[in-house]
């Protein structure tokens, strides 16, 4: 089948990142532990910036990537489990770009650069010996089968980085989806979203089966439940809290937080713009789960565009609009797949199918 993109709006073939040109993606995973690794790469360098919401950050490199400072680039991005020990993943990739003579040119130095983000899943088994002295970190190994494994398909759900996440009421994972139209310039961009979502709050409406953001689902992407007519009960479910605030987390005192993620465009921008759909795409996740960007999250997405091609017409203020509009969309949309498609790993909490499907 020929689709006209000229007048097309929707998802795109796979409704995954990779459908953005150019953007490829690997991903490992360790079950016993219950961590694992997700990188995003292209072809080619991309302009990418980044957004801090999460009052709890674990990342590398952003300030690299910061408007007031003249790189603005990156030859991949890494989201990783392990809270501060998976920040280890980042050098791994970054051994493995430059192997391959990927990097920033300095004289004759190749410098590859890899910003990245944590979510925390240290709990997930009771394994307090992830990074044993004396051997070799889980997460560069893991790392570095996800940079072996980079190709345009990936797995949803309990996979990656997402292997060990969790929300406030089920198991948490990894998400992708997609959206392509067209734009003022007549031509057709896709955006694309990759998430791990790993949230203190909950992605449900009250205790479920419907998503919160459920009149976002397109093709019963995640369960084909839709919206929902059904009132906010007005009881608080996330991680951490004490009973007397709401619902607290059942799984343990100090459970795993953060959604991070990365939005993709071949659309041509600025660094300025690519900062805009990076604050913009934030409100999927405050679309998905409640409460979000709360202190013990780390929320943070990076933007990404594969378009390199200067001459190219860049995009007025009103396609920024609609290309960050559809971004949000996309996160939020990315973040329920995570959930709806994640199965239990260990001790966590279980998957949306073992109690709606």
């Amino acid at each position: 089948m020929v689709i006209d993109l000229s007048t097309y709006s929707g998802p795109g073939p796979k409704n995954l990142i990779t459908d953005v040109i150019g953007v490829q993606v690997g991903h490992a995973q360790d079950k016993k532990i219950g961590t694992g690794v997700t990188v995003i790469s292209a072809n080619s360098p991309f302009s990418a910036s980044v957004d801090v919401r999460g009052g709890g950050p674990g990342t590398r490199e952003t300030d690299m990537l910061s408007l007031e400072n003249s790189i603005g680039r990156a030859d991949a991005i890494v989201l990783s489990g392990g809270s501060a020990y998976g920040l280890d993943a980042c050098s791994e990739i970054q051994d493995l770009l430059r192997e391959d003579q990927k990097g920033y040119q300095l004289g004759k130095s190749i410098i590859p650069l890899v910003p990245g983000a944590v979510i925390f899943d240290l709990n997930i088994n009771d394994n307090p010996h992830v990074n044993e002295l004396g051997k070799r970190s889980p997460w560069r190994i893991l790392a570095n089968k996800a940079y072996k494994s980079i190709n345009s398909d990936l797995l949803l759900g309990s996979y990656g980085a997402g292997c060990g996440a969790t929300t406030a009421t089920l198991k948490g994972g990894q998400g992708s989806s997609s959206w392509t139209q067209a734009y003022c310039n007549g031509k057709a961009y896709t955006v694309g979203a990759i998430v791990i979502n790993n949230a203190v709050g909950n992605p449900l409406l009250n205790d479920g089966p419907y998503f919160l953001s459920g009149h976002l689902e397109l093709d019963k992407e995640f369960g084909g439940y839709g919206p929902s007519n059904k009132r906010y009960d007005n009881v608080l479910r996330a991680k951490r809290i004490p009973p007397s605030l709401g619902i607290t987390d059942t799984l343990n005192d100090i459970s795993s937080n953060t959604v991070i993620g990365v939005v993709a465009t071949d659309a041509p921008l600025t660094r300025a713009n690519l900062k805009r759909i990076a604050i913009m795409a934030h409100d999927g996740i405050a679309k998905s789960l409640s409460p979000a960007h709360t202190p013990m999250d780390g929320d943070t997405i990076f933007s990404i565009s594969t378009n390199q091609d200067r001459k190219d017409q860049v995009l007025e203020n009103v396609d920024i609009l609609a290309l960050g509009s559809r971004a949000s969309d996309c996160v939020a949309r990315a973040c329920n797949r995570a959930v709806y498609e994640a199965t239990s790993v260990g001790n966590s909490k279980p998957g949306w199918k073992s109690l709606f499907s």
